[in-house]
Order: structure tokens, then C-alpha cells, then sequence
């Protein structure tokens, strides 16, 4: 006959019971909340940081332009829908500019700023009225800084609250972009200078994305300093012909028909070599990765 196996003690038989009952809490616990909420508590941290720039930027324009525009300045700032009326609000913002023109050269790169940042379309205006008040050789310059800041705002942006949100509201373009760069990481630097003179994917969208796909800020900065600079120059342009604008006969004169041939010779001759430059390494590093893969 076998020995009687000896009963546990109380202590045992207590920590066994306390285990079962772990473990059936554990089963009737709700789940915790998945981690993709997380997206919405960024949208709402971005949401604020919006909404405090946005109040900061109404109390400067009031400080600096609204307080100091008198009545017939304040009529004048409307849409223009004649050539008549933009003359007008061309006159106006250029008396402004001379009266107060640190108060106006602040205003500006104030707004710039805050557009570029936020992926608010409107920029392109900015330009047209850097070229119109402060002249290409100001303006240019200028207007190329904004950009190439506010994006690198927004890079920063992105970089501290935007992943949740680019993995979430964009998956399919972000993969799309990711592809694309890892065909040029050897040559990343002049990659992203093409992809802002190629816009194949949309400015905001590589200012939000770059963070997120492992590229340097130094290089990155790079896209919009350099690639950008045919839009910018080629926007100040166009508005310092609309500020010098008599009549619809001035709007292509000699000077500015001998700057677009130089343009667009030198579009013709260094962008489609660049474009073919790179898809020749694309399809490069396509080939290579299958080699591999077999």
C-alpha cells in the first residue's frame, strides 16, 4: 500500500489560491487601449502648438501693420480683380514699406513662416509680395530663407509629434517615399535637392515624412536651399513685374524674356540629365536586390 502523501500546508495552499485568482482577474480585465491612440493625443498636441502660433502671429500683425494703417490704406487691402485695383494695393503696401518697412519685412517672414510650418497653402502669395515690396535682389533671398526655415520647422515638428500620425493617416505614400530613398541613400544629399526640383511627391509631405525615414536634418535642409531656388526666384520675379506693371504689354519685357531662356535652357540641359541620372540608379538597385534575393 502506497504512503499517504502528505497535505500542503495552509501557506502553500493560500499562495495557490491567491495565483487562481490572479489569474482569472486577469482573464475578465479589459484590454488595455491600443497604442494607435496615440495618434489622436499628437493631433491634439500639434492642435494646440497651431492655435498658440496662430494667436501669437494676430497680436504681432496687430502690433506692427493693422495698428498703423490709416483708413484709405485699410480700403485698399482687398482683392485685386482689375489691373487698376492691383496697382492700387501694390502703391498702398509699397508706401507702407517705406514708411514702416522693419514692421512690414517682420510681418512677412512672420506669415511665411507660419504657413510653411503648418502646410498652409498661400506661400506662393508671400513670394509675388517679397518680389513686389522689397525687389528680387531682397526679396529673392528672402523669401528662399522662409522656405527653407519653415520647412525645416515643420521637419522638427514632425520629428517630436508627427510619427504616430504620418504611420497612420499616410502608410501607403510613406512606403511610396521610403522606396524612392532607399534606392539613393549613397547619394542622398543631391537626391533630395531633385525631388524638390521634381516635386513627384508634395513638399509638406517630405517635410512631414523625412524624420520618419532616416534622413539628416543637414541633408535634408539642403532640398529646399537648393532646389527650391528656381521657384522662389522665378515667384519674386513675378511680382516685382506685376509692382512695375503699366499695362498689360509690360508683363514680358526684354530683361525678363532673356531670364526665362536662360531658365529654361539650363532646365533643359541640367534637369533631365539629373532625372535620368537617377532612375538609371533606381533601376540599379532594383536589380541588384533581386540578384541578391535569388
Amino acid at each position: 500500500m502506497p504512503p499517504h502523501a502528505p497535505e500542503p500546508s495552509p501557506a502553500v495552499a493560500a499562495a495557490a489560491d491567491s495565483d487562481a485568482i490572479a489569474r482569472d482577474a486577469e482573464k475578465v480585465a479589459p484590454a488595455s487601449p491600443p497604442p494607435a491612440q496615440g495618434w489622436q493625443r499628437d493631433v491634439q498636441l500639434v492642435g494646440v502648438i497651431f492655435l498658440a502660433s496662430t494667436a501669437l502671429l494676430g497680436v504681432t500683425l496687430h502690433s506692427l501693420v493693422v495698428s498703423a494703417l490709416s483708413d484709405a490704406e485699410w480700403g485698399a487691402l482687398r482683392l485685386p480683380t482689375s489691373l487698376e485695383a492691383a496697382q492700387q494695393l501694390g502703391e498702398t503696401l509699397q508706401s507702407f514699406a517705406e514708411r514702416r518697412p522693419g514692421a512690414l519685412l517682420l510681418a512677412h517672414m512672420g506669415c511665411y513662416l507660419y504657413l510653411q510650418t503648418f502646410a498652409i497653402p498661400g506661400t506662393v502669395f508671400f513670394n509675388l509680395l517679397g518680389g513686389a515690396l522689397f525687389g528680387v535682389a531682397l526679396g529673392f533671398p528672402l523669401c528662399l530663407a522662409y522656405n527653407t526655415l519653415g520647412s525645416v520647422f515643420m521637419f522638427l515638428l514632425s520629428r517630436r509629434f508627427g510619427r504616430r500620425v504620418v504611420t497612420h493617416a499616410f502608410p501607403r505614400k510613406l512606403a511610396a517615399l521610403r522606396g524612392m530613398l532607399d534606392a539613393h541613400r549613397d547619394e542622398m544629399a543631391l537626391y533630395m535637392i531633385f525631388l524638390r526640383v521634381f516635386p513627384f511627391t508634395p513638399n509638406w509631405f517630405i517635410n512631414m515624412a523625412s524624420p520618419h525615414l532616416d534622413i539628416p536634418l543637414g541633408q535634408f535642409t539642403l532640398g529646399p536651399l537648393i532646389g527650391l531656388i528656381p521657384y522662389n526666384f522665378l515667384s519674386c520675379k513675378a511680382g516685382l513685374i506685376l509692382r512695375e506693371l503699366r499695362s498689360r504689354g509690360d508683363i514680358i519685357d526684354t530683361a525678363t524674356t532673356v531670364q526665362l531662356i536662360v531658365a529654361a535652357v539650363v532646365g533643359g540641359l541640367v534637369l533631365p540629365r539629373l532625372k535620368k541620372h537617377f532612375a538609371a540608379s533606381a533601376a540599379t538597385s532594383t536589380t541588384s536586390g533581386s540578384v541578391k534575393q535569388d
